[in-house]
């Protein structure tokens, strides 16, 4: 008797943990995913409402910005820094239930994400800047912009400005554009215009005690738009 006693509570705690996750709130379910994927943050919501989420690593946002901007490992980590700094201060999101069922429940995200509409002219501003501030360096002082080359006068001058820009080595460059994508970086704002994203979730049939971003993939991809921008 003792025994199936023991039996029956240990299946009544079974059935009251696997309630509680399906009977979670999905807006919190929502944030805790969010939060996850895009902010690397509350970890332990993430464990307690998902079996296993797909969040992008440190080790994996380094290696893209590495491969995207031809950047170093260790200057890809110190990009992705500033990145999430920017995400941290920036980018904002709600979360809105709009239906509820039984197994299924939809809600909508609401993301105010970075505004980077003008990111390649930036880009190309800064790096511009960095050339001209690497020219000071060289002792050409008269240099206020680029533009500013083709009204030099003086010969002398202007071949060894020019003979400067061709001895330029790739490492110079490398640093160039490190020191320009930093800038930019850093002065990533808010966007003013905000997107919606809408998520459904349900129980994990496997792990029913966990939930499930139906598309997460799709899901996720569409998330990570909104909140770059």
């Amino acid at each position: 008797m003792k025994k199936k006693r023991i039996i029956m509570m240990l299946a009544f705690i079974v059935v009251v943990f696997t309630g509680c996750a399906k009977n979670a709130d999905p807006k919190e379910v929502a944030t805790a995913f969010i939060n996850n994927i895009i902010y690397d943050r509350d970890k332990e919501a993430g464990e307690n409402y998902f079996y296993q989420l797909d969040a992008p690593s440190q080790e994996d946002l380094t290696q893209d910005f590495s491969e995207l901007f031809g950047l170093s490992k260790e200057q890809a980590k110190e990009l992705v820094t500033i990145y999430q700094e920017r995400l941290e201060k920036e980018t904002s999101f709600s979360v809105k239930v709009k239906n509820s069922k039984a197994k299924k429940q939809e809600v909508e995200v609401t993301v105010t994400g970075l505004d980077q509409t003008a990111f390649d002219q930036v880009i190309d501003q800064k790096t511009d800047e960095e050339l001209v501030q690497w020219l000071k360096n060289k002792g050409y002082d008269m240099i206020g912009k680029l533009d500013d080359i083709d009204k030099i006068s003086d010969e002398k001058q202007l071949n060894g400005i020019l003979k400067e820009l061709d001895a330029l080595k790739d490492e110079d460059l490398n640093q160039i554009q490190f020191e320009a994508l930093k800038k930019t970086f850093k002065e990533l704002k808010a966007s003013k215009e905000s997107k919606t994203i809408h998520l459904e979730l349900e129980p994990d049939k496997k792990e029913q005690k966990y939930w499930i971003i139906v598309d997460e993939e799709k899901r996720f991809n569409e998330l990570l738009d909104a909140f770059q921008g």
